[in-house]
């Protein structure tokens, strides 16, 4: 087989694992063809050019994989690939508008969870009962962070 031939499989070969280390992880298609392409390479130069360019073949795709490998598991690597984004919303922001004792009604079905409106604002709620059903008038019970306890009005 013809070296320039044998130089691409081999060069695939590594391009499939470069693939498979960096832009699709873990054991798949990619890195077994990667593999296979490398030993198939290996092999042709074994067949072709004799023992001492086929070890030489194996030193360089070692030395060329274990490069890859440790490129690969650098941390410097991953943080290019990595979002960099926070989350900085908050779920139920709770203004000074919302104080206990307040009355509102429930707008889905509490079960302990669900949303209600008090003082023209949905929020969501919990109710230490098992569920109230929508519509029902609730009594802002405890507010704990961004927690607002309710119970039903008509409960004391």
């Amino acid at each position: 087989m013809d070296l320039v031939f044998i130089l691409l499989i081999m060069t695939g070969g590594i391009g499939l694992l470069i693939l498979e280390l960096l832009a699709i992880p873990g054991t798949t298609i990619a890195g077994l063809c990667g593999v296979g392409l490398l030993v198939y390479g290996i092999y042709e130069v074994f067949m072709g050019y004799g023992t001492l360019w086929g070890f030489v073949a194996i030193l360089v795709a070692l030395l060329i994989s274990i490069a890859l490998l440790v490129y690969s598991l650098r941390t410097k690597t991953w943080k290019r690939f990595s979002l960099n984004k926070e989350i900085d919303s908050k779920v139920n922001v709770i203004e000074n508008e919302i104080h206990v004792g307040d009355c509102g009604v429930s707008i889905t079905r509490l079960a302990p969870m669900g949303m209600a409106e008090i003082n023209s604002q949905r929020i969501e709620v919990y109710t230490s009962t098992s569920y109230v059903e929508p519509g029902t008038p609730l009594v802002v019970e405890a507010i704990d962070g961004n927690k607002v306890r309710v119970r039903e009005q008509n409960k004391d």
